[in-house]
């Protein structure tokens, strides 16, 4: 399965986490739509323990560099963000259920385009623990440079150049985990894409059927928010309608 590797040099780490969850989902999706839904929890459960299991070793502590990241720093934030659409209607449902989300939701419904977040609130993430795989393996070593490649804004010049070095054992977690969410369904004929995460979350948050839908086949997210990049077209699409047995 090559998107496991995203088209870069094998990883043994990248190809874990991808197997992992790969076999979650795939067992989840035989139990129907609401376990698989709530495999997307379960998988971001199972990075993040395979994450904190990379950091303890040695061999990361003495041979990765630094990350700049930390709490006050969304310079990240600045960036569009892709997302699976189970990752959307888990985030979706999750969040619709918080004592916190009716203010969330307003934002969310006022957001009309551009960056940062909208969920980047007092430069700290607001769905922290609900936040996209995508935005789970970026650790950059030097804030500055995220300053100007997301931000688009002057770095403070001091030092040497920015530099754009990332952590990549995080990263190789955490993609592999993205791909590893979406390949069962695709094998199963269920569409399920990668898609730019606010619009997309916008779209379904005031939509409590959107998971019904989307098992159902029914496009839920606009057609513009899909990023073609990210996996090949699904064949043997479920249709409206129709059952797979």
């Amino acid at each position: 399965m090559t998107s496991a590797r995203s088209g870069v040099a094998n990883s043994p780490l990248r190809d874990a986490s991808f197997n992992a969850v790969r076999s979650l989902v795939g067992a989840a999706l035989a139990r129907g739509l609401d376990a698989s839904i709530a495999a997307v929890g379960e998988a971001q459960a199972l990075a993040e323990r395979l994450w904190a299991q990379v950091r303890a070793t040695p061999a990361f502590a003495l041979g990765t560099p630094k990350a700049a990241c930390g709490k006050g720093c969304g310079w990240c934030c600045h960036q569009r963000v892709g997302a699976t659409a189970t990752e959307v209607l888990y985030i979706a449902e999750k969040l619709r259920k918080r004592p916190e989300a009716q203010p969330l939701m307003e934002r969310l419904a006022a957001w009309t385009g551009g960056r940062p977040c909208v969920f980047l609130i007092d430069n700290a993430c607001a769905i922290y623990d609900l936040r996209p795989f995508k935005c789970r393996g970026l650790y950059h070593t030097d804030a500055r440079w995220c300053m100007g490649t997301y931000a688009k804004l002057d770095a403070p010049i001091f030092g040497p150049a920015p530099s754009a070095e990332h952590q990549m054992p995080p990263k190789d977690v955490f993609d592999g985990a993205v791909f590893g969410l979406a390949h069962p369904l695709h094998m199963a004929g269920r569409d399920c894409p990668g898609v730019d995460f606010i619009p997309a979350l916008k779209a379904v948050i005031n939509r409590p059927d959107a998971a019904q839908a989307w098992w159902r086949g029914e496009a839920v997210f606009p057609a513009e928010t899909r990023l073609h990049d990210w996996f090949p077209p699904v064949t043997g699409r479920i249709k409206p309608g129709k059952k797979r047995r």
